[in-house]
């Protein structure tokens, strides 16, 4: 187990070199508070440590064997598109999923976004699927190389979020 913290990124940067697959899923939900010091936690945690995280990660990628092997995952969350019980879990994570987005425009290795529902976590207590059912349909899904992986319970997450992804790729590329 490596232990690390916000802001201290950079300490895990020898570490990384032997990793192939990092799998970012960490995050906070300040649920209702939205006082400026919840505000600069959820978008410290979720949005900028998780972006200083992956682009650590994909400094790695040196050799073409790198971009073979190394694979980027990482859990944005549905609320890139669906509202949240929490506007602060939605703003930071709907910024990191569109930051991810722009970034797999040119990365250097495979990333894969996850984009989950209401899995029952620390995180989020009365979520209603089970994480180890979340996890397996997740490594069904990245053995069929989805690069998207969406695993929740409510159907317009399937419909509106390739749309929304599509968008944001050919606005970002179309400006390049």
């Amino acid at each position: 187990m490596i232990v690390w913290r916000s802001g201290a990124e950079n300490e895990l940067r020898d570490r990384l070199q032997k990793v192939d697959i990092l799998i970012i899923n960490h995050g906070i939900n300040v649920h209702g508070d939205r006082t400026a010091e919840a505000i600069a936690r959820s978008f410290e945690i979720n949005t900028f440590s998780a972006w200083r995280l992956a682009e650590l990660f994909l400094g790695t990628v040196q050799k073409s064997s790198d971009r073979a092997l190394k694979e980027l995952w990482i859990n944005t969350s549905e609320a890139e598109v669906s509202p949240a019980l929490s506007p602060l879990y939605e703003l930071s994570k709907r910024a990191l999923g569109d930051l991810i987005t722009l970034r797999r425009l040119d990365a250097p290795c495979t990333i894969r976004k996850l984009i989950l529902g209401p899995f029952k976590s620390n995180l989020n207590p009365v979520g209603v699927m089970s994480a180890d059912w979340v996890a397996g349909a997740i490594v069904a899904l990245a053995k069929r190389d989805f690069r998207d992986i969406i695993v929740t319970i409510n159907p317009l997450t399937y419909l509106f979020f390739p749309i929304k992804e599509a968008m944001r790729s050919h606005r970002s590329s179309a400006s390049s």
